[in-house]
């Protein structure tokens, strides 16, 4: 992937007495400053020698990569469920000559590295929208997993205290506060007598079934304004998706399945292509495929954009998603460019934006890089628009 079009900004970080420039992609969490949270945990971390250390959630390396700085005989490695994310830790790692990391992309602890194993310490920023299930998981997974004088640290947003006590009451585990700041909260856990061996509950990330198009998929915890996006801004793209079936489409940034799984519904001798940079997202793509029992004719990639997500001269009849504000402007024109390749020569591409969007990057871009882009649909501030080679 460039790295160039996602570059937001370059945080100075100072903690565990090293310094650390770390760049930032839009589109992840914090990017304007160091998290407080990560801050507040790097200030109360155990006060052992780590030789191994689990960094779940690292984002673009704020907890890990100091940690790894400060301990260079220590083995760290970072997962993350987002590509994105993945992918700018192992920059930041790389320049400020981090070799001590394994960063790769995990969902929880499913893709965990054997070699790794056990961990002395398993620290976690603990997303505030990820459910009381990952949570007390977390937790019970994680003590497996620990050396037998290891222990789990985790920082929580203030107001998932009650959760954290709701689990220490069920469980009866020595959850102890070591940690408190304006906002947030560390707490720690030690091993006890672990076996290394985890289980991975099926239902773990599920937060309901939502009826969409008349299909019943399940969604999963932590999807970002997932909720604004089922009422207000998907179904101005599902009232523009063609009725002549397309022998092929390409879905981007599908989240867990809702366009390319009502695309197959609606076009049952078509070949679907989907692809997101959240393996939460593709897991549950994956599985709700399945459970429609249409997954012989649906692929699901990880692709951190559309250009990652396409192989070279691949051609669609049709390419459909949304144009992210949060990825800013850069990233937009070269979703843009990537898509009118990969559109062939009687093919579309359909784009969900904001009005705003469209006036202020996708007009200018599309004249200024000879784009044919037109409007189809305008509702409720969204947009879809159509790109043609």
């Amino acid at each position: 992937m460039s790295y160039d079009p996602w570059l937001k900004a370059t945080l100075p970080l100072q903690a565990l007495g090293v310094s650390l420039k770390l760049q930032v992609p839009h589109d992840v969490f914090s990017t304007l400053r160091i998290d407080e949270g990560t801050l507040l945990l790097l200030n109360h971390l155990p006060d052992s020698t780590p030789r191994t250390v689990l960094d779940m959630g690292c984002g673009y390396g704020a907890l890990g990569l100091p940690i790894a700085a400060h301990f260079p005989e220590a083995q760290i490695e970072m997962v993350d469920r987002d590509l994105l994310a993945v992918a700018w830790s192992a920059q930041n790692a790389k320049s400020n000559g981090l070799q001590n990391t394994l960063v790769h992309s995990s969902l929880g602890f499913r893709d965990l590295k054997p070699e790794c194993r056990p961990y002395d310490w398993i620290l976690c920023n603990v997303p505030a929208r990820i459910g009381q299930p990952f949570i007390e998981h977390l937790f019970r997974a994680g003590r497996e997993l620990l050396s037998p004088e290891g222990e789990i640290r985790v920082v929580v947003i203030r107001d998932l205290g009650p959760t954290i006590e709701t689990i220490r009451a069920q469980t009866g585990w020595a959850l102890t506060e070591t940690g408190r700041g304006p906002r947030h909260v560390v707490y720690a856990l030690r091993a006890d007598r672990p076996s290394g061996r985890i289980e991975i509950p099926a239902t773990l990330y599920a937060r309901d079934t939502v009826s969409v198009g008349g299909l019943a998929l399940d969604r999963p915890f932590d999807i970002s304004g997932d909720t604004s996006r089922l009422a207000e801004a998907l179904p101005v793209l599902i009232d523009a998706l063609p009725r002549r079936a397309p022998r092929t489409a390409f879905f981007f940034r599908c989240g867990y399945g809702v366009l390319p799984l009502l695309g197959l519904q609606r076009w049952p001798d078509a070949r679907v292509t989907a692809s997101d940079r959240d393996v939460l997202a593709t897991t549950f793509a994956r599985e709700n495929a399945k459970r429609l029992g249409v997954a012989d004719r649906f692929e699901v990639r990880e692709g951190v954009d559309v250009t990652s997500a396409l192989g070279v001269g691949e051609v669609f009849d049709l390419a459909i998603g949304e144009l992210s504000p949060s990825s800013g402007e850069r990233v937009a024109e070269s979703d843009l460019v990537a898509l009118a390749k990969a559109v062939g020569g009687e093919g579309q591409a359909l784009l969900l934006t904001l009005e705003k969007i469209e006036r202020d990057w996708i007009m200018p871009i599309a004249a200024r890089r000879k784009l044919t882009v037109s409007r189809l649909i305008a509702r409720n501030g969204h947009v879809v628009l159509r790109l043609t080679r």
